[in-house]
């Protein structure tokens, strides 16, 4: 059972009714938008063993990038292709500045 009730601003559907389900709906939901980071998920999303559920989801055929950044034990996620895709998805791409 998940203890949370929204996620950047909207609410997380009823049908998410566990942690599992909860980063696979939020990798889906924001995969277009800004990567969701390790701190969104321990803090935001009260899940502080999320990484469980990325293995499992990686296991499972999708496939989640792992993108690194500046500052120290902040990392991000960013869904790149789920199993049930159909059309190719334009890749995120990261430009240095």
């Amino acid at each position: 059972m998940i203890t949370v009730t929204h996620f950047r601003g909207q609410p997380i559907p009823h049908f998410v009714d566990t942690k599992h389900a909860l980063v696979e709906y939020v990798l889906r939901k924001y995969r277009d938008g800004e990567p969701i980071s390790n701190g969104e998920f321990i803090y935001d999303l009260n899940y502080s063993r999320f990484g469980t559920s990325i293995h499992n989801l990686r296991r499972e055929g999708f496939v989640i990038e792992t993108l690194p950044s500046k500052k120290r034990g902040l990392v991000f996620y960013y869904l790149v292709k789920a199993p049930d895709d159909t059309a190719e998805r334009a890749q995120l791409r990261l430009v240095a500045t």
